[in-house]
C-alpha cells in the first residue's frame, strides 16, 4: 500500500511505518500522515510529540496514533457524536478538536503562533490524501 496526494511525498519507509502504526492502533493512516506533514519535525520530533519521551520515528508515530484514537473518544464524550462526517472521513470539527489538545493556539511552546494554522494544514493534507 502507498499514499496518494501530498502524503505520497513522504519517504517510503515513513509511509510504511505510518500505515503499520495506523493499522495497529486503528486510526486513519491518512490522518496520521497529515499530522506528520503538518508538524514536519526534526528527527525524534517528526509528529510533534513533546509530552513524552519519543525519540524514534516509530515512537513518535505510535504516540500520535494513540492520541488520535484517544481524542476520538474524548470527542464523543464531549459532543455526544461520532467524529466522522457523512463521507466517512473524520470531521473537520474533530480536526479542530484535535488541534485544541495537540497544538493549542497560544501554547508556550509555539512562540511564532504556527499552531493557528495546524487544523487548516492537517485538514488540507488529510482530505487530499488517500491510500492505494
Amino acid at each position: 500500500m502507498k499514499f496518494t496526494g501530498e502524503a505520497a511525498g513522504l519517504p517510503e519507509a515513513e509511509q510504511a511505518q505510518i500505515l503499520l502504526t495506523a493499522a495497529e492502533i486503528g486510526v486513519p493512516a491518512t490522518f496520521l500522515a497529515a499530522i506528520r506533514i503538518a508538524e514536519n519535525g526534526r528527527a525524534g520530533r517528526e509528529f510533534g510529540v513533546l509530552s513524552e519521551a519519543a525519540d524514534t520515528y516509530e515512537a513518535q508515530a505510535r504516540i500520535a496514533a494513540l492520541s488520535i484514537r484517544n481524542n476520538q473518544w474524548r470527542h464523543v464524550l464531549r459532543f455526544k457524536e461520532w467524529p466522522v462526517d457523512g463521507t466517512g472521513f473524520l470531521s473537520e470539527g474533530f480536526v479542530k478538536f484535535m488541534q485544541s489538545r495537540w497544538a493549542p493556539i497560544g501554547a508556550d511552546n509555539d512562540p511564532n503562533g504556527l499552531n493557528a494554522n495546524w487544523s487548516r494544514n492537517v485538514w488540507r493534507v488529510y482530505r487530499g490524501s488517500g491510500v492505494v
